[in-house]
């Protein structure tokens, strides 16, 4: 368990002086249990702010695709492009691209 901890702690600072403090003290049974707790926690944190970072990059990601999905038909339509080729291409409806460039007005 120790070693996995010190692989998931290597780019985690606190994690890691908290491993080496726990390692130092875990001879003593009531702060082995303190330290014990304590890495719980922060082993909870590291994994909620991973969680956290994952869905901001999914999110962003999102946004990205439909930005650039409204970039494209905005685009194609001052080209002239019909909504039934837009949809086509973009693999939408018609009804979603017409609704598209209702927002751009």
């Amino acid at each position: 368990m120790l070693r996995e901890l010190k692989e998931i702690a290597m780019t985690e600072q606190e994690i890691l002086e908290a491993l080496e403090e726990w390692q130092s003290l875990s001879v003593d049974p009531e702060n082995c249990y303190a330290y014990e707790m304590r890495l719980k926690w922060l082993l909870d944190q590291l994994s909620n702010i991973r969680g956290s970072r994952e869905e901001g990059r999914q999110e962003g990601l999102k946004k990205g695709r439909e930005e650039g999905i409204q970039e494209a038909i905005q685009k194609m339509s001052e080209k002239g492009m019909s909504i039934a080729d837009i949809a086509h291409i973009l693999d939408l409806t018609e009804e979603d691209v017409n609704e598209r460039l209702k927002g751009l007005t």
